[in-house]
């Protein structure tokens, strides 16, 4: 991956770094007092110079989001985070299984990890794939599906839509959870999405249950800025 190949036209690349890294600081996916890579590590990740990067660095030093400690590297500062308001709605299932108009997808999985995920003492297997529509990446996923059930129908699994394939396979579900929440593309979702980098995506966190509350599946879903809408009906 590159940015130099993914960055937005006209946009310097410096500050594409320091878009990247704000994001990542003011999501809270960089926590306070974490320290960041070196700027050759970070050079090398994006596939951008030292300079570059530098030059990144000097903007989040002056916006306050970073400290740089002499002889110690750089660490991330205390940041308030900025909170959400969250909008609670309810939905049939059946809009999980694809609503009135299921996707046609062609499935792209990599299930090459060694290690099963635990939680709670479960095993989960990790799959990352992508989904496409009419020859364009629609949505990237990183789920963990429960071990027993992926080693059941590993196959099917693998080419099918998880929730398509539990209603074939005679899975009952309980309930399912999902938040939606805007966020900008990293160099992988960029390149996965095929996108230009800091553009808008769409960040679906999902969680499933099974008929006796245990959970099954989770995971990250990845959209396009432009690929959903969300309608909600006020009753009076």
């Amino acid at each position: 991956m590159s940015l130099q190949s993914m960055r937005r036209s006209n946009v310097p690349l410096h500050v594409e770094v320091a878009s990247l890294l704000r994001s990542r600081i003011l999501s809270g996916d960089l926590k306070s007092g974490e320290k960041l890579p070196s700027l050759a590590e970070l050079a090398q990740t994006f596939g951008v110079t030292s300079l570059t990067v530098r030059q990144a660095m000097n903007t989040l030093d002056a916006e306050g989001l970073i400290e740089r400690a002499s002889g110690r590297g750089t660490f991330v500062k205390h940041v308030e985070l900025k909170p959400r308001r969250v909008f609670s709605v309810t939905s049939d299932m059946s809009q999980l299984l694809g609503g009135d108009m299921p996707l046609e997808v062609v499935l792209s999985t990599d299930t090459a990890f060694e290690d099963d995920i635990m939680v709670d003492g479960v095993a989960f297997k990790r799959l990352k794939r992508r989904h496409e529509l009419g020859g364009q990446p629609f949505c990237i996923l990183d789920v963990h599906l429960k071990k027993d059930i992926y080693d059941s129908a590993p196959e099917q699994f693998d080419r099918e839509l998880i929730v398509l394939a539990f209603k074939d396979l005679g899975i009952d579900l309980g309930s399912a959870t999902q938040t939606v929440a805007l966020a900008s593309a990293d160099l992988e979702m960029a390149e996965g999405l095929q996108v230009e980098v800091n553009s808008p995506v769409f960040k679906v966190v999902r969680k499933v249950k099974d008929k006796d509350g245990q959970l099954i599946y989770f995971g990250d879903l990845i959209y396009p800025g432009d690929a959903l809408e969300f309608r909600i009906d006020f009753l009076g």
